[in-house]
């Protein structure tokens, strides 16, 4: 049984994480008709946040070898971390909280916190929003519709994953992250794979790094998803696997939107794939090495 709900986290999860890196208009509703238009504000963003609920998975065909190398980390990565009794998450998870943090540490993530955090990021997005309408600026106005439809996908797509696989969170520590199928998964909803708080976040930071394609906000941004992660697992909101599956659904989910619903790109013409390429270095008195050297 536990390995027929991990095959389907992962089939499902090929469904929901969409073309990370597709070149082309692949898969249903992707015409230029289906871009963001200004005249079409809100009908426009209700329409396509539907519409990409079908057209991102019947993008898989597309898919090329950065494709599914993507899909393969992130989903191997997180059946890695999350299988075995205890597995390695719920080990790592109990060895941070025990040994390293306290069990009575400060947190961020509670129900003040949560609040004050999500608030904040829906009051920097409705400002962009309104910036951009008052000041005439089309590009931050698309910008933060953009980032609202990211976030709809991702918390749609990772609520329907959630309730398939049904893994109990770290609020439920006796049942060590196992995983129980749909029949479960109402009784320990919200608890659970992926992290809608890293999927969300990722999604609406993905956005941004591919909408204005800065290489300090490219920086920036993901140094601060990692530290909203590593909150998520230092406040034992989720096991490190489910941050993993969160961030890496959230991030394909933004980039997909942003190549095939903004009017920054049309058919062809997406953002360049992210690229992990090895090469030689000379050190200075220090001989040779290796470098890993992030191209986007």
């Amino acid at each position: 049984m536990r390995r027929a709900q991990r095959l389907v986290l992962v089939v499902v999860t090929l469904v929901a994480m969409g073309a990370a890196a597709q070149g082309g208009e692949r898969g249903l509703f992707t015409g230029e008709e289906w871009r963001y238009r200004r005249e079409e504000l809100f009908t426009g963003l209700a329409k396509r946040i539907v519409a990409d609920l079908v057209a991102i998975p019947t993008g898989v065909t597309g898919w090329d070898a950065p494709d599914w190398a993507f899909f393969g980390t992130m989903v191997g990565s997180t059946v890695a971390l999350s299988v075995g009794r205890p597995s390695l998450d719920v080990g790592f998870q109990a060895f941070l909280q025990e040994r390293v943090l306290g069990v009575n540490h400060f947190t961020t993530w509670n129900t003040a916190g949560d609040v004050a955090i999500w608030s904040s990021v829906g009051v920097a997005t409705l400002a962009m929003f309104i910036y951009g309408l008052a000041a005439g600026n089309a590009g931050m106005t698309e910008c933060s519709v953009l980032m609202l439809e990211a976030f709809a996908v991702a918390q749609i797509y990772h609520q329907m994953i959630k309730l398939l696989v049904g893994r109990a969170g770290p609020n439920r520590p006796e049942l060590e992250g196992q995983y129980f199928g749909p029949v479960e998964a109402v009784k320990l909803w919200p608890s659970g794979t992926p992290s809608g708080h890293m999927a969300s976040m990722y999604a609406m930071l993905s956005v941004l790094m591919y909408f204005w394609d800065e290489p300090l906000l490219w920086v920036g941004l993901n140094l601060a998803a990692i530290a909203f992660g590593a909150s998520l697992v230092g406040d034992n909101y989720h096991w490190l696997s489910d941050v993993v599956l969160g961030a890496g659904l959230g991030f394909a989910v933004g980039r997909w939107v942003v190549q095939h619903r903004s009017t920054r790109y049309r058919a062809g013409s997406g953002p360049a794939p992210i690229r992990v390429n090895v090469m030689p270095v000379l050190l200075p008195d220090r001989g040779a090495g290796l470098a890993a050297v992030l191209s986007f």
